[in-house]
C-alpha cells in the first residue's frame, strides 16, 4: 500500500497540495468531502446549513470507512475529520499521514471572503476552532508547516520526507480488441492511461452526456472525465449511485431514469458507465430501455469489469428472487480498460476480478492458467504489463465466445457461467451482503469441480489443482458458515439459465476445456447435497 493520507485545519491547502502531488507521483488524488459531496448531491456548506455538522460527521466516518484496503492514492481529508478517535486510527491504517499546519492567520488570510465555510461564521472562530483541535492532527509521521511556502514547494517536500522513490506506473502500447455481433462493431481499448484518448475515439461527439458512477470512483475520477468531455462542450450530467451489489435494483435504475428524464435525455446522447460490475451492468440496462436505447460507452475501472462486465452486451439488474433476473442484451460502442485504474483497488476486490480471471482460464485457456497457478505473487503484486497481458487475453476469450453466441441461443455462451450457477445462489442466499461476486463464484468454481469430477470425470488431481489455486489467491473455496447446501435450493429454481425444467452447466473435461451438459434442476441440486 502506497498511500499518502492529508490531514490539517481548513485553509492549510490539503487539496491543492494533494492534487500537486498526484501530479507528480502517479498516486490518484482523492478528496473525502469530494465523495460526500457526490453521495449527498449537495455541497458541503448546504449539507452543514440543512443537515447540520452531526449529520456530516456521521457521513465523515462512513465514507472514510469506506476507503478500507484503498491503494496508491493521495488523500485530502476535511479539516475537523480528526475530532473523531475513530477517524484517527483509521486514517493511521490507511497510509502515511501528513499534517499540514498553519497558524490562524494565514487561514484568515487564505479563506477571507470564503462564504463556503459553515464554521467560519462567526468573529474568532478560527482561533477557537484552532484551540478545540489542538493536539488532535499530531498522530501523523510527518509535518509541514505551510505558512510560507507555496503547493509546488509543500508537494515537493512530502514527497521527499514521506514517499521517497515513488514511480509513474510504467506505460506501454495500447492494444485493441474489436468485437463483431449481429448488430453491431466496436472496440476494447487496452493500456494506460487512455482515459485522454476517449473524445478522439468517439463514434460522434454527443451533445449531452451522463456519467453514471459511485461516491468513490466519482471522487477518484469524475472532474478528470467531466473537464476532458467539456473541452469539447459536452454537457455533463453526474448521477451518482450507491456502491454496493445490492444497489443493483430497479429502484436504482428508477431514479436514474427520473434524473434523464427531468433533464429531456433523448437517443443521441450518450451514457457512460463508469465503474465496476454494478456500474456497468446499471448503466448498460439504463442505456438499452431509456427510450428503446441510447448511446452507451463502458469505462470499467475493477478488474472484474475490465476482464468481465464491461464487454459482451450483458446488462440487468437483481431482484429478490435471485441475481440479475431482469436485463437484456446491449453492446456498448466502445471499452476503455485503462489498467493504471487497477492500482488503486483494495486487495480484496483486486482478488474479487482474479475470480473471473481464473474463470475464463479454466474454461478456455490452460496455458493462462498455469501462468495464474505459478506466478501468484507477481500477479498480486499488479505489474502494469502483467495485468494488460491477463486482461486482453480474458477479453479474447471471451470477445470469440460472445460473437459465436451473443444471446444464449446455441448454449456456447454457457460456458462463461462456470462457477456462477452455484456462486449467483450464493450470493442470493447471502443477500447480496456478505461476499463480493468474485468471491462468490470462487466458491462456485471449487464446487461445480466437485460436481464436474462426479459427472464427467474431471481428474481429482485437477480439483484440487482448482482449489488450491482459488485459495493461493486468497479467494473463498467452501461454502460461507450457516450455508448449507440444502438452503440454497430455491434459489437455483429461479436461476435465469433454467429453461423448460433445466439447466446449461459448464463442465470441466480438463483444466483449459469445457462443455455444456444439460440437466434438469433437481438433478443438479442432488449433486450440491453431497458436496
Amino acid at each position: 500500500m502506497q498511500n499518502l493520507i492529508l490531514i490539517g485545519f481548513m485553509g492549510s491547502g490539503k487539496d491543492s497540495v494533494g492534487r500537486e502531488i498526484a501530479r507528480r507521483s502517479g498516486l490518484r488524488f482523492l478528496s473525502t468531502d469530494r465523495m460526500i459531496e457526490l453521495a449527498e448531491k449537495r455541497s458541503i456548506s448546504t449539507i452543514f446549513k440543512e443537515s447540520g455538522e452531526v449529520y456530516f460527521r456521521r457521513l465523515e466516518r462512513k465514507m472514510l470507512a469506506s476507503l478500507r484496503g484503498l491503494q496508491n492514492i493521495v488523500l485530502a481529508t476535511g479539516g475537523g475529520i480528526v475530532q473523531n478517535p475513530l477517524n484517527r486510527k483509521r486514517l493511521a491504517q490507511l497510509g502515511t499521514v501528513v499534517q499540514l499546519k498553519v497558524t490562524a492567520d494565514t487561514v484568515k488570510k487564505r479563506l477571507k471572503g470564503d462564504e463556503t465555510r459553515p464554521l467560519l461564521k462567526q468573529p474568532g472562530a478560527v482561533e477557537k476552532l484552532l484551540a478545540e483541535r489542538r493536539g488532535m492532527y499530531d498522530f501523523a509521521s510527518v509535518a509541514i508547516d505551510t505558512d510560507v511556502l507555496t503547493p509546488v514547494e509543500i508537494a515537493e517536500k512530502i514527497i521527499r520526507q514521506a514517499r521517497p522513490g515513488i514511480d509513474k506506473s510504467k506505460a506501454f502500447r495500447t492494444t485493441t480488441v474489436p468485437v463483431k455481433t449481429a448488430g453491431d462493431e466496436y472496440q476494447i481499448k487496452i493500456g494506460t492511461g487512455i482515459l485522454d484518448t476517449l473524445l478522439q475515439l468517439l463514434r460522434k461527439i454527443p451533445r449531452r452526456c451522463a456519467v453514471i458512477t459511485n461516491p468513490l470512483v466519482g471522487g477518484l475520477l469524475l472532474d478528470r472525465l467531466t473537464t476532458l468531455l467539456a473541452a469539447d462542450d459536452i454537457s455533463v450530467l453526474h448521477v451518482v449511485i450507491p456502491d454496493g451489489e445490492r444497489f443493483k435494483s430497479l429502484k436504482t435504475v428508477s431514479k436514474i431514469y427520473d434524473t434523464l428524464l427531468e433533464h429531456q435525455f433523448d437517443r443521441s446522447d450518450l451514457i457512460v458507465g463508469l465503474g465496476g460490475g454494478v456500474v456497468t451492468d446499471i448503466a448498460g440496462f439504463v442505456a438499452a430501455t431509456l427510450k428503446r436505447g441510447c448511446r452507451l460507452i463502458n469505462i470499467p475501472t475493477t478488474l472484474l469489469a475490465q476482464v468481465d462486465a464491461s464487454m459482451g452486451g450483458k446488462t440487468g439488474v437483481n431482484h429478490r428472487s435471485g441475481k440479475n433476473l431482469i436485463g437484456s442484451f446491449y453492446q456498448p460502442e466502445l471499452v476503455l480498460a485503462d489498467i493504471e485504474l487497477l492500482q488503486t483497488l483494495s486487495g480484496r476486490e483486486f482478488r474479487n476480478g482474479l475470480a473471473e480471471v481464473l474463470k475464463t482460464a479454466l474454461i478456455r485457456d490452460r496455458e493462462l492458467f498455469e501462468l495464474l497457478e505459478k506466478n501468484p505473487e507477481a500477479v498480486l503484486a499488479r505489474d502494469n504489463e502483467l495485468l494488460a497481458r491477463i486482461v486482453r487475453r480474458c477479453v479474447e476469450i471471451k470477445r470469440a465466445v460472445v460473437q459465436a453466441d451473443e444471446k444464449e441461443i446455441s448454449g456456447l455462451r454457457a460456458l462463461l457461467n462456470f462457477g456462477h450457477t452455484i456462486g449467483h445462489i450464493i450470493e442470493a442466499g447471502c443477500h447480496y451482503r456478505k461476499l463480493k461476486h468474485g468471491e462468490a463464484v470462487a466458491i462456485g468454481m471449487a464446487v461445480e469441480a466437485q460436481i464436474t469430477r462426479q459427472i464427467s470425470g474431471l481428474p481429482e488431481t485437477d480439483v484440487k489443482r482448482i482449489v488450491h489455486t482459488i485459495r493461493r489467491y486468497r479467494l473463498p473455496a467452501s461454502l460461507p458458515a450457516g450455508l448449507e447446501p440444502g438452503q440454497l435450493r430455491e434459489y437455483l429454481q429461479q436461476d435465469k439459465k433454467l429453461a423448460d425444467g433445466k439447466l446449461k452447466i459448464p463442465l470441466l473435461s480438463a483444466i483449459g476445456q469445457s462443455n455444456i451438459k444439460e440437466m434438469t434442476w433437481q438433478h443438479f441440486g442432488s449433486f450440491m447435497d453431497q458436496i
